[in-house]
């Protein structure tokens, strides 16, 4: 039974991980929906008099739905691996194929729908009220075309016609795409992270990440230093050719990677929970 999938048995893992989803989740759930809660008070509690746009706030909604797929795996699937308390996780009449559709399901799909929508209502109330929660979020969070033109000029300080010029490269299309993929990608690190380690399994993953992006650092920092002739051939005719071109290949390979490791991590994952040991 291993590697079959039959869709009552499925339906079965998934109503009863599901029984579980609030009791795990439930309380980071509302301490993640009241942190712009705290945000706004302190905001109208304060002298300063600044309002907060739609999208700084989906700026912070999205960090924070970030923090709940990093500790989704941990919460709801804690003990999957434990030799003791995961008894009952090996013992579930399931191949380990629907459990692992079962916890790609809430990790990747429930936890971060859940939160969104929790998150949106409580702006939508918040901003309903008044004070420093300047307009509504949800039009600008269903707006996909906005939210790139925001990120692109205030991450980038771009003029008009250098948006025009880096849009051409990271189409609307591209960019829904990117930030679905950079979620399963989020999500399928920190799934295989709760298979392999027994404890502080979210702790190390984070502190492995971290470790991988100095390695990275080092050598972006090492290739850029030994390649100054890319741009010392740069002038002002061909250098929104250039640019344009490093953009097209960075964010493409930005979407490949992410494939790759999403593919690796969740293919481990699911290694992980057919050849786990109690």
């Amino acid at each position: 039974m291993n590697n079959t999938l039959n869709i009552n048995r499925l339906g079965k893992v998934i109503k009863r991980d599901g029984a579980g989803f609030a009791q795990n989740l439930g309380i980071a759930l509302i301490i993640l929906w009241a942190i712009p809660v705290i945000i706004w008070l302190f905001g109208n509690m304060t002298p300063f008099n600044g309002k907060m746009d739609p999208f700084s706030r989906l700026g912070i909604i999205g960090t924070l739905r970030n923090i709940l797929i990093i500790i989704a795996p941990a919460r709801l699937y804690k003990y999957c691996n434990n030799s003791r308390q995961g008894m009952g996780y090996a013992m579930m009449p399931a191949s380990s194929l629907e459990k692992f559709i079962s916890m790609v399901f809430y990790c990747i799909i429930v936890a971060p729908i859940v939160y969104i929508v929790g998150a949106l209502a409580v702006d939508s109330v918040l901003a309903l009220i008044g004070g420093s929660y300047e307009g509504f979020a949800v039009p600008a969070y269903f707006d996909k075309y906005a939210q790139l033109k925001h990120a692109l000029d205030n991450k980038m300080f771009l003029s008009e016609e250098d948006y025009s010029l880096v849009s051409d490269s990271i189409s609307l299309s591209f960019f829904i795409t990117l930030k679905i993929a950079s979620v399963i990608m989020l999500s399928s690190i920190f799934m295989f992270g709760n298979m392999v380690f027994k404890k502080h399994k979210t702790g190390k993953m984070i502190g492995i990440l971290i470790l991988l992006s100095i390695i990275y650092m080092i050598a972006f920092i090492n290739y850029v230093s030994n390649h100054e002739t890319i741009f010392q051939l740069m002038d002002e005719d061909n250098a929104a050719d250039v640019i344009k071109r490093m953009l097209y290949i960075i964010t493409r390979a930005a979407i490949v990677i992410s494939a790759i490791i999403s593919v690796v991590m969740l293919w481990g994952t699911y290694h992980k929970i057919k050849t786990q040991k109690y």
